[in-house]
């Protein structure tokens, strides 16, 4: 009997061991169920009581709701020997059929189709193009009733962090839209569309791919604050989205809305555009400047380093060591920004500039000049003899010569031999060096236009060409 009850404490361990073994897991599973459903139940709770998501996603569903019928999709037909065409996008200016894209986007168009989001397909004309900014205007017929212009932003510039929205038809998928923040701002992009030109960017990581150049970048109002113009990938920093040569890596950038708002008034009026200058010189010395005022705020700025006799800004007391911190508002925040905020404005035309002098802020009127083409040529020699493939010099007025030339480069590819004088660039005379690279310029050699120019060989027999920088 004893051991009978010695063994009762033994079998009960056996027992529950078994029931353990056997039905064990079914009350963990029991028990993770119930869990899991009880975690289910307390979120669908929480969402059916807190519509924040909801609410952020009728805030973004209203943007694409304003914003897209102000968006374009571009298709445009090239020279036939020389481009087969391209797409990208744009943004209705105004009320009068303006609509706004880069100029990278329509170079060398023979026709232009614009389609709009109601389906919608109109013939555009080219009322002008400003490659320094890679910026175009095109102008279509079509009811003011029927057009709706985006809304642009009353803030010169977007912080960073702030939500941004890129519209456009990446890959040909028309009118898109992706979501990012701005990134940075005052960008410069090394290898940019638009070599020797202004690249006072904003950069944000939003998708940006072929076929959104020319779309808006608007923020959480659906206001415009820039323009889609590059990106960057691993094979490319700062080319268009086409030339890129890759997908978006979550760097791209945008003309900002004080960069294009003067250019585009100035093509819609004129057809072209007439670059403003101040007559300083900056940035060897002093660099940027960091200034903290009174109440607390800092500002960054660009420090004079001189003032030209007689000069616009001589004229309106700005000194040396002056910081300029802003101009028509805008803040500067490097020296591409203010040669940007400056060539913009035409010539003749007052722009308030904010200056930090001694401890003070002052705010100054500038009547702008007319920007000298020795000024631009400065921007321009070193990339247009990079991407030509050849070396350049002064002909002593009678155009200029080519001192050497690289095999397989355009301008060798174009017919351009050691000894051979330009004397025309697009039809115009050319009398020098700083007329040739302005002249080229502005004719669209460094955005990739077929431009012709005349050339006269050593053995002064005379000859057109074509030079191309983009493949055939």
């Amino acid at each position: 009997m004893r051991q009978f009850q010695s063994l009762v404490p033994l079998l009960m361990v056996i027992v529950v061991g078994v029931l353990l073994v056997v039905g064990g897991p079914r009350l963990l599973r029991h028990y993770t169920l119930a869990e899991q459903s009880a975690r289910i139940v307390l979120a669908r709770g929480v969402l059916e009581s807190d519509d924040i998501l909801r609410r952020i996603d009728r805030a973004v569903t209203a943007i694409a709701d304003s914003v897209s019928p102000s968006v374009v999709h571009l298709d445009t037909t090239g020279d036939r020997r020389f481009m087969s065409g391209s797409s990208g996008a744009g943004w209705v200016y105004d009320d009068q059929g303006h609509i706004v894209t880069n100029a990278h986007v329509v170079r060398d168009s023979r026709r232009i189709m614009v389609e709009f989001s109601d389906g919608v397909v109109a013939s555009g004309t080219l009322v002008g193009s400003d490659v320094y900014t890679d910026i175009a205007v095109i102008l279509v017929d079509r009811p003011g009733s029927q057009l709706f212009p985006a809304v642009r932003s009353p803030i010169r510039l977007p912080r960073v962090g702030e939500r941004v929205f890129a519209f456009g038809s990446p890959f040909g998928f028309k009118f898109s839209m992706s979501e990012g923040i701005v990134s940075g701002l005052g960008r410069q992009a090394p290898g940019s569309s638009i070599p020797g030109g202004y690249t006072n960017y904003i950069q944000t990581d939003a998708a940006v791919n072929p076929g959104n150049s020319g779309g808006p970048l608007v923020n959480t109002d659906g206001h415009v604050v820039g323009m889609n113009v590059a990106i960057a990938t691993s094979r490319s920093l700062g080319a268009s989205p086409n030339e890129a040569g890759g997908d978006s890596a979550g760097i791209s950038f945008a003309i900002p809305l004080g960069t294009i708002e003067p250019i585009v008034e100035q093509l819609i009026r004129f057809g072209s555009v007439s670059r403003g200058y101040m007559g300083i010189t900056f940035g060897r010395e002093g660099g940027i400047d960091r200034v903290t005022t009174e109440q607390g705020r800092v500002l960054t700025g660009i420090r004079v380093d001189a003032v030209e006799d007689g000069g616009p800004s001589q004229r309106a007391g700005i000194r040396r060591n002056d910081v300029i911190v802003s101009i028509q508002g805008s803040p500067i925040l490097n020296t591409e920004s203010l040669s940007s905020l400056v060539s913009s404005s035409r010539p003749g035309d007052t722009v308030e500039v904010g200056v930090w002098r001694d401890g003070e802020l002052l705010d100054l009127s500038v009547t702008l000049d007319r920007i000298r083409n020795e000024v631009l040529a400065q921007r321009l020699y070193r990339p247009t003899q990079m991407r030509l493939g050849a070396l350049i010099r002064s002909d002593d007025g009678q155009g200029v010569r080519i001192s050497e030339v690289w095999e397989g480069m355009p301008a060798w590819n174009a017919g351009l031999r050691v000894g051979d004088r330009i004397v025309r660039v697009d039809n115009k005379e050319v009398r020098g060096l700083d007329d040739f690279y302005v002249t080229a310029a502005d004719a669209g050699l460094l955005t990739g236009m077929g431009v012709r120019m005349t050339v006269v060989g050593e053995d002064g027999e005379q000859r057109e060409i074509r030079v191309n920088l983009s493949p055939s």
